[in-house]
């Protein structure tokens, strides 16, 4: 008996787990493609999760938002890139990329940090069951009130942080460009 009262949270260490694999499996392929289809497999996994949690809002977001168009977008960019497997080979960090890889960390540092030091009723959910829930105004409200007052302060950080990435990704995509112009000019000749 006591088995099932453990099978919400053997569910959720299970789906965890499959989103810690995908997670590593989409740095850890080489292909892009492959990393985007991991990317989808990662982000219905963690879509799980909020439903499982019974946050079913935002596990629909998740699959709708992330699943769909994000990864629709990225597969695009990949294919208007055509990276070549001889050029994946050869990718090696430049001083301004390994600042801002240094950077970004120092920020999952600083929102960690925040986190574990925030007051116990800022870090725990508190009084979130479906009765106060639904008195509050409910699900939609209550996320954007608990994200915009008690995690205004993550909610920023994680918006520098993606500005951050866009960033990295504008300096990689240009430095394949310089890259691939000398390339040409000197395979022409110089003509």
């Amino acid at each position: 008996m006591e088995a099932l009262n453990l099978m919400p949270e053997i569910l959720f260490y299970i789906i965890s787990g499959m989103v810690l694999v995908s997670s590593v499996m989409v740095v850890a392929s080489r292909n892009p493609i492959t990393s985007a289809i991991f990317l989808v497999v990662d982000l219905f996994f963690v879509a799980a999760l909020y439903a499982s949690l019974g946050a079913d809002f935002t596990a629909a977001v998740q699959v709708l938002v992330y699943a769909g168009a994000i990864v629709v977008l990225f597969v695009f960019v990949i294919m208007l890139l055509n990276l070549k497997p001889e050029a994946l080979r050869g990718f090696r960090f430049t001083v301004g990329e390994a600042l801002v890889l240094l950077i970004t960390l120092t920020g999952f540092v600083i929102i960690a940090t925040e986190l574990a030091h925030a007051p116990p009723d800022i870090a725990s959910p508190g009084n979130l069951g479906a009765a106060a829930i639904e008195l509050a105004g409910g699900n939609t409200f209550v996320v954007g009130m608990r994200m915009f007052t008690a995690f205004l302060w993550p909610f920023e950080i994680a918006s520098v942080l993606i500005l951050l990435a866009i960033v990295a990704c504008v300096m990689v995509a240009k430095k394949d460009k310089k890259s691939g112009l000398k390339g040409h000019i000197q395979s022409s000749g110089g003509n």
